[in-house]
């Protein structure tokens, strides 16, 4: 069964479209662009507090760099960093269409040429 509700937050404060969706009910909603609006910005936040208290939890959480930081870091060019990919010896995650490399790896390797 499908609820139809017309929210309208001038006239119900108490109800608002991310309460009505933390309650599980299936609905249609008519919502005003303020009232989008306003459940975005619960939305952003909300995933800023979940991402937060992740990287509380979890401090070791790997950093990434791109490949520009990366060659930078490294004192290398692109191309160095495209070869040393295709090697297999400084290997970057891909996102999306963005390749990032573990901040872990360059510096197992800076401090493998400091070593020599």
């Amino acid at each position: 069964m499908v609820h139809v509700f017309t929210l309208q937050s001038k006239e119900r404060n108490n109800m608002d479209l991310y309460s009505m969706i933390q309650n599980g009910a299936h609905f249609k909603v008519e919502v005003t662009s303020e009232d989008l609006i306003t459940f975005a910005d619960r939305l952003i936040t909300k995933s800023q507090e979940i991402k937060a208290m992740e990287l509380a939890n979890n401090p070791d959480e790997e950093k990434w760099l791109t490949a520009e930081e990366a060659a930078k870091m490294c004192r290398v060019c692109a191309t160095t960093l495209w070869s040393w990919a295709k090697s297999g010896y400084l290997v970057p995650a891909k996102m999306g269409r963005q390749r990032l490399f573990a901040l872990s790896d360059i510096q197992k390797i800076l401090n493998d040429r400091a070593k020599k």
